[in-house]
């Protein structure tokens, strides 16, 4: 993937696992919203993990910012369900147990980002001028992550 410079910041778009670690990173330039990224995230896992766990997804947790039909038509279609809470201004019906849902699984993601901010010190700030470089350094972290976790 080439990433190149980006001048006006760099955001890490991330898919975690139950526990936290993640399964694809996708980066992109801070002035983009977060959910243009969303379908370039998922279609990335299938380079981290192999068919049979893919199949195991059962539904995906995301926060407001990702409530857009074309999201939710794009996870009907490959058989995930969804846990996204609708926007105050959305159309549709807001369902007060989705939310709870939501709420309870929110800090997996929120932790996976503690980790590689408080826990590595090369990724809380981005010093390489370079984002492949940047994306290396996340992808180290990531790993002793694992390390850490599973070993």
């Amino acid at each position: 993937m080439a990433v190149g410079h980006y001048n006006s910041g760099t955001k890490i778009h991330v898919a975690v696992e139950q526990n936290g670690l993640p399964i694809s990173i996708v980066m992109s330039p801070a002035n983009i919203h977060d959910s243009t990224k969303f379908i370039d995230v998922m279609e990335n896992i299938s380079d981290f993990v192999d068919d049979d766990m893919i199949n195991e997804i059962v539904s995906v947790y995301a926060d407001k910012g990702y409530d857009a039909k074309y999201i939710r038509n794009y996870l009907r279609c490959h058989g995930m369900g969804c846990c996204i809470p609708y926007k105050k201004n959305s159309k549709f019906i807001i369902s007060k147990n989705l939310q709870n849902k939501y709420n309870k699984t929110r800090f997996v993601v929120e932790r996976f980002f503690a980790w590689l901010k408080c826990g590595f010190h090369r990724t809380a700030i981005r010093y390489e001028k370079n984002c492949e470089n940047y994306l290396g350094f996340v992808y180290l972290a990531c790993i002793l992550m694992y390390w850490r976790v599973l070993g």
